[in-house]
């Protein structure tokens, strides 16, 4: 992730990052090397990911009231074969591969709400990162932190607290599901607002 964070029109995306670690893998474990076709394999490796398994249920009862945007630094391709095989529907993906800026850039955040027409403060950012939480709050977004104990494996992952006071504060992606539609029925206005992941 370090390699890709906050570029600015970088030539490259994080597949390209993702074949260069793969090749450093290799060489750092001393492995022979694999074939062509079976290290190109293990590199689409990202592209075949299975989503959390509260994700999708949450995402479809969020879709029902406001828009859900897949708002990522992963390449656009990725988001839409990792999102098929996981059936999950969204109103749009927004990659900073195709704004050409990455996050934690403020103009990421603002060319995505400017893309979506949408004010800032309409917009939930969701994750499960301080990083990203920190700069969308500061771009005047609304934010949303899911902890994921295990998304970094098991020694977890390296900032699992928030160090900010977020909107919402959940333990999975159920309980922000809930947490968002109570907040959008309590406002009722759920027309002009967007969950952005």
């Amino acid at each position: 992730m370090k390699a890709i964070v906050g570029q600015i029109q970088p030539s490259f995306h994080m597949d390209d990052i993702h074949w260069r670690a793969l090749g450093e893998t290799i060489a750092a474990f001393d492995l022979p090397a694999p074939a062509p076709e079976v290290k190109d394999d293990l590199w689409r490796g990202w592209h075949r990911l299975r989503t959390w398994a509260d994700f999708p249920p949450a995402l479809h009862a969020l879709r029902q009231r406001l828009p859900v945007v897949s708002f990522t630094m992963l390449p656009t391709s990725l988001v839409v074969d990792v999102s098929r095989l996981n059936g999950l529907q969204w109103d749009a993906i927004v990659s900073c591969q195709m704004i050409g800026v990455y996050k934690p850039n403020p103009l990421a955040y603002q060319t995505a709400a400017k893309w979506l027409g949408i004010e800032p403060p309409q917009i939930l950012m969701v994750a499960c990162h301080n990083f990203d939480l920190n700069a969308a709050q500061d771009a005047g977004f609304k934010t949303a932190f899911v902890r994921r104990p295990d998304e970094w494996g098991p020694a977890g992952p390296p900032d699992p607290t928030p160090n900010r006071p977020y909107d919402h504060v959940c333990e999975g992606f159920a309980e922000l599901a809930a947490a968002v539609l109570a907040a959008s029925a309590a406002s009722n206005s759920a027309s002009g607002a967007a969950a952005s992941f």
